[in-house]
């Protein structure tokens, strides 16, 4: 056999058994699921449908896990499980790609020759950028794009049609997810826009019904627009800065007082610099304005004949918010220097001071804000560090042409803060040892102490609303300089947003139609659904849902660039790739009897044509509305569809990447409650993880590890690869999928299939053993799968499946071994380690189901026929055992684990002991031979109860919150306050920390205060085992309150550590 085979056969042979699974689940038609109206229990779940401009990649698949681990579980609970999956096509991404790849055709001819590539190296692209002052944002060409897909060259051309990408890759993204093993009814896939002529119909539904109750509202918006595509930019046709909106700023208009050198030029006109400022309340404490040495600044024709001194982009910002001279235009007179801006006069609105200079500041970043930044010392830390820089250095005043008059402002006392004082900044940075405006770590600590508590704490003591808490001040005072016209709204983008054609977004008002998601009423009925009846299985993703519920306004709609369906009122223009991907999860309910194909081209099973679904057909199916003849369909159909979407609805899980909760997610909660007033139709659940890293990076291809669902199957093969999406976490943090723990899957499945082919399971012991150690081991062995079983189970309903594979398939293999070297040459019992591999099976088969399916056919069924049972024919029909907790003898499992951790320890603290302990061996380390120490007996010192002391903390956790298994409670500072002195202080710090270590393998047990089994008896009933394993002859057992005989100084350490469950050993020779 070749080196490449012998490193593969292990894969190709699980590969092999995923081949003939899917083959029995595609004869069986496991996945076509319809309505059991003799079942109620039934459970809807959907995964957001991918953006089909390539293959799908390990991001989706990771993701695509949740829904997929939990439609199998919710199977075997007995639910008739709908898992259905579409495909996205709307918006502007696909487009954009199909005309960047007809504009490199044409220029650079089909094949491309010299065609410009991206550069990639590192080193060279900081190059480019400190030649170039500007970020590198050159995109990979489209036609290298389709090349890296494996798309032969001749192929290339047809993907300048953009409908060519929305029948292209859907077949490739089933072919993918079938090989990867999802539980999805792909009848019901379709594609989006209007290609499809029956999703077409069912959005033109849904925004009817939107206009109608006046929640589409059209009008100005400050939006987030691309002034080379010439439309509005929303999340799905970024290429970075998904989920970032517009910014609303008081730009703050400082006249320039003197005219010199580089503003000579403009005497006898009003000229300003205009800064951009969340905190115009603050205006009054201004002592001078900053803008930086090195900066290129322009000066900008306004209207009312004004001239604006800011940063180039700021004044493209301007342009399409009206308040350049000629809207839609920027008029640059003339650009100047920074350097050349110092030591100006200018008068600012609310200050103290009747005059004050422009100033330099390092730190000033020309792609945020205006590049203008006004300074108040007394609340912002970075004005204070850099004006006092320019107090106490004279180099730098005479550097910039300063002299000590125009730098000598004492900061001007205007807010009152709790801890901090009417100078938060001064004390602030005192705090935090600033010394320099260049310490960036001080200041940032310095900042988040001033402003949040300034915000939200502070009070005004200076004029017209003085007294005022500053959160209420802000409004007014921005109010006040607007109408007095010394400050105006500005916009701009949150942060740095890049179409798909690699243009820099600006925040432009333009006329579109909206979703009113402001309204006041509507947040009100979709905030208390999610409060009150709603599941996120994460408090996190429940906090960031209700926070965007508060912060979503105003939504634009509507675009005039991409592929999609037309607003039904408005022919002009198409609806947006989020907004028309909201209530998406009801047309599954009947588009496999709508649609014959995926893109809707050939009507379904009933035969009805997409122009027969009028507003009032939808209104029948979804809405109960009464039939009419005139439908031009008959009743009987048209009832099939609506008990199908009854029967379904509402939908019960949906999973996404955490990204979606700031869009797409919290927009499907408004517009359900918008479409049915009945919240029992809304969404009920929620299950949101972070990204997918590779082996700890962020997957990227420029880092050489991008892999698509098909590169992960063809590599590990489908189960593995599952397998290790599994391990890779499920919180909202980012989860790591490790290549290894992929490879090493592959090793753990096979070595099982091994361990069954091997097992006769005949030849094991029947009857129950007279040995009472091994009646014990029976009996625990026995609760403790039922112990695992219903934590695995627990974890499948919260959905932590990496605690799934830790129960099932860790901690289960771990003590299946245990167990059988346990019962030595006894053996396990049958009936034991046939449930053992059944109930396995039922555990781990939503995660490797092609693997469990192999293994319920290949060897469970032959097991069972052992047994006299009778099982379903293959593992897609088995249910869960009931099983519960009442079932488990819970002192035979205290005390099994009890005596687990006991043995452990008692072997290795009498080889000490005895001299003859050694630490795990290095490779290639050779064991020492020792001669040990001989020893004639072991006493066990054990302890019946608690100290009150030890209660205490106990009583503490058991007082306290946890959140994934962690505590929340600061039980620290408790502890410091409630001790009666530090040394028992000391003792109980240490203890909580134990108990806490206990907690994450023990649970609530750990922080139980009495003991609910008798720890002596556990010991006596293995006492022979602790003899040999000491190797004693004698065993005695002493209570730690028999003081008399504990007063030799050989039970000093025993006394000093024993606890409940945590006894301690001596060893002693006889005399």
């Amino acid at each position: 056999m070749s080196s490449k085979a012998q490193k593969t056969d292990r894969r190709d042979r699980l590969v092999k058994k995923e081949e003939e699974a899917r083959k029995i689940w595609q004869e069986y038609k496991v996945n076509e699921i319809n309505p059991d109206f003799n079942n109620p229990k039934k459970y809807f779940m959907t995964f957001p449908y991918p953006y089909l401009n390539g293959r799908l990649h390990m991001g989706h698949a990771f993701s695509f896990t949740k829904c997929d681990f939990t439609a199998r579980f919710k199977r075997l609970e007995g639910y008739n499980t709908l898992f259905p999956q579409a495909f996205h096509c709307t918006g502007m991404p696909i487009m954009a790609a199909a005309n960047r790849l007809k504009e490199e055709l044409e220029t650079y001819g089909n094949p491309p020759q010299n065609l410009p590539q991206r550069i990639t190296d590192k080193k060279q692209i900081q190059q480019w950028e400190k030649e170039h002052k500007q970020t590198y944002t050159f995109k990979e060409p489209q036609y290298t794009t389709l090349l890296k897909m494996n798309i032969p060259p001749e192929e290339i051309e047809k993907f300048t049609d953009p409908y060519y990408w929305t029948t292209y890759f859907p077949p490739f993204a089933k072919q993918d997810l079938t090989k990867y093993g999802a539980a999805v009814d792909f009848r019901r896939s379709f594609i989006t826009t209007d290609k499809n002529p029956y999703y077409d119909k069912f959005v033109e539904w849904q925004f009817t019904h939107l206009y109608e109750k006046k929640k589409v509202i059209f009008g100005k918006r400050p939006s987030i627009f691309s002034v080379k595509d010439n439309q509005m930019i929303a999340d799905h046709d970024r290429s970075s800065g998904e989920g970032l909106g517009p910014q609303e700023y008081t730009l703050i208009k400082m006249k320039v007082l003197e005219f010199n050198g580089a503003l000579e030029q403009f005497k006898g006109r009003q000229v300003y610099l205009v800064c951009a400022t969340l905190r115009p309340e603050t205006m009054y404490g201004q002592t001078n304005c900053y803008v930086l040495p090195s900066g290129t600044y322009g000066a900008f024709e306004m209207q009312n004949d004004e001239v604006f001194i800011c940063a180039d982009r700021a004044a493209k910002n301007m342009a399409y918010q009206n308040l350049t001279k000629t809207p839609e235009k920027v008029e640059k007179i003339a650009d100047i220097k920074g350097e050349d801006l110092m030591g100006i006069p200018v008068q600012a609105p609310l200050a103290t001071y009747e005059k004050i200079y422009v100033l330099p500041m390092m730190s000033i970043k020309m792609d945020k804000g205006t590049g203008v930044v006004t300074s108040v010392p007394s609340d912002s830390p970075d004005d204070y560090a850099a004006l006092r820089d320019l107090i106490n250095k004279e180099p730098m005043r005479q550097k910039y042409n300063l002299t000590l008059e125009m730098v000598s402002f004492d900061p001007v006392p205007i807010i009152d803060i709790p801890e901090l004082g009417d100078m938060a900044a001064i004390k602030a940075c005192e705090e935090f040892k600033v010394t320099t405006q260049n310490d960036a770590k001080g200041l940032a600590l310095a900042k988040e102490r001033c402003y949040t508590k300034g915000f939200y704490e502070g009070v005004l003591k200076v004029g017209k609303y003085k007294g005022y808490k500053v959160q209420d001040a802000k409004p007014l005072v921005k109010a006040d300089l607007i109408a007095e016209k010394q400050a105006l709204v500005y916009w701009e983008p949150e942060g740095q947003i890049l179409s798909r054609t690699g243009d820099e977004c600006i925040v432009a008002f333009i006329d579109q139609w909206y979703l009113n998601y402001a309204d006041k009423d509507w947040k009100d009925q979709v905030r208390d659904h999610v409060q009150n009846n709603f599941e996120s299985y994460n408090p996190l993703v429940k906090e960031n849902l209700l926070y965007t519920i508060d912060w979503l306004k105003e939504w634009g709609c509507s675009r005039a660039f991409g592929l999609g369906t037309t607003l039904p009122f408005d022919k002009r223009f198409l609806i947006e790739s989020l907004s028309d991907s909201t209530i998406y999860m009801s047309y599954y309910t009947i588009a496999h009897l709508l649609q014959g194909n995926v893109d809707g081209s050939q009507p379904g099973e009933l035969g009805i044509p997409a122009e027969k679904l009028t507003r009032e057909v939808f209104d029948y199916i979804y809405l109960g509305k009464e039939y009419k003849e005139s439908f031009g369909i008959e009743e009987e159909k048209l009832k099939r569809l609506r008990d199908e979407f009854n029967y379904w609805y509402p939908l019960d899980l949906r999973c996404s990447g955490k990204d979606l909760i700031r869009n797409h997610l919290t927009m499907s909660l408004f517009n359900h409650s918008a479409i049915w007033e009945d919240s029992k139709k809304w969404p009920q659940s929620f299950y949101c993880n972070g990204w997918i890293l590779v082996d700890g990076k962020k997957m990227a291809k420029s880092e050489g590890n991008f892999l698509t669902i098909d590169d992960i199957v063809e590599k590990f093969g489908a189960d593995a690869s599952r397998f290790a999406c599994a391990e890779a976490g499920d919180s909202m943090e980012d989860a790591n999928f490790m290549v290894k723990n992929a490879d090493e899957a592959i090793l753990k499945l096979s070595n099982i299939d091994m361990s069954l082919e091997k097992l006769d399971l005949e030849k094991l012991r029947s009857a129950q053993s007279e040995d009472v150690e091994v009646q014990f081991y029976d009996k625990a062995f026995e609760s403790e799968m039922m112990d695992l079983f219903i934590n695995a189970r627990e974890a499948y309903q919260q959905m932590k499946f990496r605690n799934v594979v830790k129960y099932a398939f860790h901690e289960w293999g771990n003590t299946r071994e245990e167990y059988i070297l346990s019962c030595g040459k006894e053996g396990p019992k049958r009936d034991l380690i046939y449930k053992c591999f059944l109930w396995q099976a039922y555990l781990l088969y939503p995660i490797i189901p092609h693997f469990m399916e192999s293994v319920y056919i290949n060897y469970i069924q032959k097991f069972a026929k052992i047994q006299g049972e009778n099982l379903p024919q293959y593992m897609f029909q088995a249910r869960l055992p009931e099983i519960t907790r009442e079932m488990i003898d819970l002192e035979t499992l205290r005390s099994n684990k009890l005596f687990k951790y006991f043995i452990k320890y008692a072997r290795v603290e009498a080889q000490k002991k005895m001299g003859i302990y050694q630490a795990k061996l290095k490779q290639g380390q050779k064991a020492e031979k020792k001669e040990a120490i001989k020893y004639d007996k072991v006493q066990i010192v054990y302890a019946k109860e608690y100290f009150d002391w030890q209660k205490q903390v106990l009583q503490i956790f058991q007082n306290g919150t946890f959140e994934d298994d962690k505590i929340t409670t600061d039980w620290k500072k408790i502890i410091k306050e409630q001790a009666p002195n530090k040394e028992i202080m000391q003792k109980q710090m240490a203890f909580g920390a134990s108990v806490l270590q206990n907690f994450q393998a023990d649970g609530s047990d750990a922080l139980m205060d009495t003991i609910p089994f008798d720890e002596k008896k556990t010991y006596e009933t293995f006492a022979n085992v602790i003899k040999r394993e000491c190797q004693v002859e004698e065993i005695e057992f002493i209570e730690i309150n028999e003081t008399e005989k504990l007063e030799a100084p050989q039970y000093k350490e025993a006394k000093s550590k024993v606890i409940p469950k945590k006894a301690q050993i001596v060893m002693l020779k006889n005399e």
